[in-house]
This record gives structure tokens, C-alpha cells and sequence, in this order.
């Protein structure tokens, strides 16, 4: 069983200074547990859902924007122990491990020294995670370091394309996929450079040769949340085939030998 829990749906800088949509990412709990992209709140909102962060095996970053990224160090911490043991893998973005011409890195060489291993893979190269394989995948972002990824699992292969504009080559690297998050910003004609809108998703599931049973929307911007994203995930299903959900904190799917199953948790209560 494949399951994935989403601590976050929100993405661009309005959505995250407000909050509107939390921002933590999300974790994949399979042969090993990995948090992705840990943007602001990752930390505590582990913890609302029970995924404690101390059992973590390793963290994926796609690239150094901050709603990506800003609580990665905190997590390498929980990862290690509180930075006593060396263990845990990071998967990351040149920009997130050296930092770029505007962004300075986004983990301390501090944190560095307490992983086990550290990958700056670039797209194509394959990643083995217990059971499964990370394909690395490219985007076209204005992070131009960034990378996605497609999970090779014995119950189907899940793909995660991180911010980028649409480019046809995104077939090639995800068609087939048994379930695709993608970071789907903006909403039907108010596209912007760099990033996915419905038009764009709508586009590439229509080209695929054999379409994702299920697709999750997720890096809800601020146009994106007032346009209603629910309404814009119930015509990406209707004129596509695809089954599509969005993402919110709380969010899981169950991907096993049957259905891809989902529910909604409760967040823990903390005395």
C-alpha cells in the first residue's frame, strides 16, 4: 500500500503569507517515508496528522522558492534525531543545496553533515528508495534547477510535477502514471509563466496515450482558491475521463492493488 497524506495545498507568495491554504507539502508513507517539498508549516502539521517526522527516511525539495522549502532544516533535524544520529536521505534541486543568483541555499552545512547521503540529481537519474525508484524528472520554471519526480511502485507508478510551465516533453516523462499530483496554480484563462493553469492540465491529459487513473491538484494559488478550485477539478473530470481531486491539509489517498481509495483525516488534538 502506497499512502499519501498532504499537509498543505497552497502555493505563490499571497497564499502562504495568509494562509489560506496551508503549505506543508506532503508525505508518502511506502517501503520508506519521505516528505515532500516542506514548505512553511510542514513541521507542525506532521505532527496534527500523526506522521511523526523523527521516522522520516528522507525529504524531497523540487526548488529553493520558500514555498517549498522554508522548513527544511527543521525537518533534517527531526529526521536526525535532533541532529544526533546520521541518517536520512535529501533529494533536492541544485538551488535548494548551493543556492542560486537571487536565493542563498536553503540547508546549512550544518544539517548537511548529519545526512546519511545527499542527492543534486538531474532529470533521468533514478534514486532508489527501499522498494521503490525515483525517476527524475525536469521542469521549466523561473527556478530553472527544479525537478519533479515519478515513483516506481509495485502498485503503479506515481508522478509529482512541481511548479513549470507546460511543455510537451512533460508526456514523455509521465504518461502512464497511475496517479499524478500536479501543481496546477492557476485557473481556467488567467495562465502566468512558469506555472501550470487548468487549461494547461487539461491539455496534457488529453495528449497522454494512457491517462492517470487519478490526478490531484495541488499548489492552489490565490486566483486558484477565489475562483473555486473544486469547481475547476470538476471540469478537468468531465472533459477529461480523469478522476481529480484537490488537495487540502488532511487530504489522503490509498493507492493499492485495488481503487485508488481517499479520505479526509482529523487533525490530532494536542493537550
Amino acid at each position: 500500500m502506497i499512502e499519501i497524506t498532504f499537509l498543505g495545498s497552497g502555493g505563490g507568495r499571497f497564499i502562504t503569507i495568509t494562509q489560506f491554504r496551508s503549505t506543508g507539502g506532503f508525505h508518502i508513507r511506502a517501503s520508506r517515508n519521505m516528505h515532500v517539498d516542506p514548505g512553511p508549516g510542514a513541521l507542525v502539521r506532521a505532527w496534527r496528522y500523526k506522521l511523526d517526522p523523527r521516522k522520516l527516511d528522507a525529504i524531497f525539495v523540487s526548488h529553493r522558492h520558500v514555498d517549498h522549502c522554508n522548513d527544511l532544516e527543521v525537518m533534517v533535524e527531526a529526521m536526525t534525531g535532533g541532529a544526533l544520529k546520521k541518517r536520512g536521505t535529501l533529494i533536492a534541486s541544485k538551488s535548494v543545496v548551493y543556492g542560486d543568483e537571487t536565493h542563498t541555499p536553503a540547508v546549512s552545512k550544518y544539517h548537511m553533515d548529519v545526512l546519511e547521503s545527499i542527492h543534486i540529481p538531474e532529470p533521468g537519474s533514478k534514486i532508489a528508495l527501499g522498494d521503490e525508484e525515483l525517476v527524475i524528472t525536469p521542469s521549466l520554471h523561473s527556478d530553472p534547477s527544479t525537478i519533479g519526480f515519478r515513483m516506481r511502485t509495485r502498485y503503479g507508478d506515481v508522478s509529482y510535477i512541481p511548479d513549470t510551465a507546460y511543455f510537451d516533453e512533460l508526456l514523455d516523462w509521465h504518461d502512464g502514471s497511475r496517479l499524478l499530483i500536479a501543481a496546477v496554480t492557476r485557473p481556467r484563462d488567467m495562465g502566468i509563466p512558469y506555472h501550470l493553469s487548468t487549461d494547461d492540465i487539461v491539455i496534457m491529459l488529453k495528449k497522454m496515450r494512457e491517462k492517470p487513473e487519478a490526478l490531484v491538484m495541488s499548489h492552489v494559488g490565490m486566483k486558484m482558491h477565489f475562483a473555486n478550485p473544486y469547481k475547476e477539478a470538476r471540469y478537468v473530470e468531465n472533459v477529461t475521463g480523469v478522476k481529480t481531486y484537490v488537495a487540502k491539509e488532511g487530504f489522503r489517498l490509498m493507492m493499492g492493488k485495488e481503487e485508488i481509495a481517499v479520505r479526509t483525516l482529523r487533525p490530532a488534538r494536542f493537550v
